[in-house]
Order: structure tokens, then C-alpha cells, then sequence
């Protein structure tokens, strides 16, 4: 199989699959084939199609005609159609086959569908973890499941970024979904913070702060002093963010991420965590995680 060229083919032809396939083209891979339904039912001249043209690739009518055409098959859906689109293609899959799921589906079903193919085509689980039409082939693309390292041996020559992660299907998309609950909830936090200080005319101040609070030390030292601290001076806090949450409320500003925010360092107080570490900031997050995780309670 080696000797062979790469018979490479996508299961949707949206902005990840036309960018991916534009740059493997570009790369030096050719017979790129993509099936969609949309693009299926397009006819000449659409934009699809001259979108496919650009890219280097050649649409296919059907799912069986994608899995006779292609080796490795990528799958770049929306979340929700991922186990739609395998069940569309699985009886035309055979144990030569390499099934890479990038649709940003759920934990629960990436293992389904690594069940769905047992005894036949390779799965892997695939994360994506960048905006694609920025970063194109570079994007870090995170891989779990049994042909994980089959899949990045494939397409890193072509200039592909793939990291191979411990685990079975779902440790990719639970490591890119973990990695949400920080990324699009500071997001959220931030909206919330400049709301107020918009409301309270010092938008400037507070955005020049914070960044400066932050560019000033490592961001391992942030997460350090945010989980240790907030584990030795909980009780304190929660006081603190009392007096933030009535100060919102009087801006009639938002305040959901603050009430949140109040009720974690709540439970963290109640679970007796600032009287274990005896007002002495533990060394790591470890000892504070585990309190946590032992502790039976969830901060919620």
C-alpha cells in the first residue's frame, strides 16, 4: 500500500474541505475526489463546483463512488451529520479503508462511530484545533483511535499538521472540547468584564490592566496562581465577588459569569480547601485538582 499514490477523498466539501484539499494540491497531492450532497446536486458553473475546480478536486455523485475512489477519507461535515454521513458511506467501506472523522462531532460519537466500523474500514478521531481558512494545512489537527499514526504518516509529507494522542477514539475530540470550556468561556468573561467597564467609562483602563497583568509573567504562572490562590483564599474572595456582583447589577450590566464565578469559588470554600492548605499556596495544581476530584462534591 505504501508503493501506491494517495487516493485521498472528503466526505463534505465546505470551507474546511475546500481549503485542506486546495493546499494538498498544492503540495503535490492529485486525485483528490469529494463527495457533498450539494455538490452533487450542482450543475455546471455553480459555486461549488468552480470552488472544487480551484482546489484541485474532482466531485463524485454518491458515497459508494467516493469509497471506490479514495483510500483515506476525511470527513469535514457539520457535527450533527457526522454518524449520518459514516452510515451513508460504511457499507461501501472495506478494511483497506481509513475513515479520519474531523466534524467536530461529540465525544459520544466519535466511540460510536469507531463501533460502527469494527471488523472494517481504520478510524480515527481528528480534531481540528484552528480556524482552517487561516491556517490552512498548518492547523494543529489532533488524532486518536487505532490509525491515528497511519493517518499522519499519510499526509504529514504533504505538509499536514497531525498529532498523534494516547487513547482511543473520543481523546481528541475530549481534549478539543475541554479546551473549549477555557477558550469560549473566557471569551464570555471578557464580554461580561468590558461590558461593565464600558458601562462605567473605563473600558481602556480595565482592557490596559488585565493585558498588562497578563504580558507581565508566564501564562503558566497564571494558571498557577489562579487555581492555587484561589484555593487558599476562597473565602475571601467569594466576598469579593459579592461586592463585583452588586456593582454589575447596579451598571444594569450582565452578570452571568460573575454569579458563576462567585457560586465555584463558593463550593470551592465550602469543601474546606483553604483550611487544608493552611494559607500556604501548594507548589502545582495537582494537590488542588485532586482535592477536588476526591472530594466527591462538584463545584457546581
Amino acid at each position: 500500500m505504501d508503493a501506491k499514490p494517495l487516493r485521498l477523498g472528503f466526505m463534505g466539501f465546505g470551507e474546511a474541505g475546500y481549503h485542506f484539499a486546495k493546499e494538498l494540491s498544492q503540495a503535490g497531492l492529485t486525485g483528490i475526489v469529494a463527495y457533498s450532497r450539494s455538490g452533487a446536486r450542482a450543475a455546471a458553473g455553480d459555486p461549488v463546483r468552480l470552488r472544487a475546480a480551484e482546489a484541485g478536486v474532482e466531485l463524485v455523485a454518491t458515497p459508494r463512488a467516493l469509497c471506490e475512489r479514495a483510500q483515506l477519507i476525511i470527513a469535514v461535515t457539520p457535527g450533527r451529520s457526522a454518524l449520518s454521513a459514516l452510515r451513508s458511506a460504511r457499507a461501501h467501506l472495506a478494511p483497506q479503508h481509513i475513515y479520519v472523522d474531523a466534524s467536530a462531532a461529540s465525544v459520544a460519537a466519535m466511540k460510536q462511530a469507531e463501533k460502527l466500523l469494527e471488523g472494517g474500514a481504520g478510524f480515527v478521531d481528528a480534531a481540528i484545533m484552528g480556524p482552517v481558512p487561516i491556517e490552512g494545512i498548518r492547523v494543529l489537527t489532533l488524532a486518536s483511535g487505532p490509525c491515528a499514526a497511519r493517518f499522519r504518516e499519510l499526509l504529514a509529507p504533504y505538509g499536514m499538521n497531525i498529532q498523534v494522542i494516547e487513547g482511543a477514539a473520543g481523546a481528541a475530540s475530549a481534549m478539543k472540547l475541554i479546551r473549549s470550556v477555557f477558550m469560549k468561556g473566557l471569551a464570555a468573561l471578557l464580554i461580561e468584564t468590558l461590558e461593565a467597564a464600558e458601562r462605567q467609562g473605563i473600558r481602556e483602563a480595565v482592557t490596559s490592566d488585565v493585558a498588562r497583568w497578563l504580558n507581565d509573567r508566564p501564562f503558566e504562572q497564571v494558571i498557577q496562581r489562579f487555581v492555587c490562590g484561589t484555593a487558599v483564599h476562597a473565602e475571601r474572595r467569594v466576598h469579593e465577588m459579592k461586592d463585583a456582583l452588586e456593582l454589575l447589577r447596579s451598571l444594569k450590566s450582565s452578570s452571568r459569569m460573575t454569579r458563576a464565578t462567585r457560586a465555584v469559588i463558593a463550593a470551592i470554600a465550602e469543601m474546606g480547601l483553604p483550611a487544608r492548605f493552611a494559607g500556604r499556596e501548594p507548589d502545582s495544581v495537582v494537590p488542588v485538582l485532586q482535592a477536588i476530584v476526591n472530594s466527591g462534591a462538584k463545584l457546581d
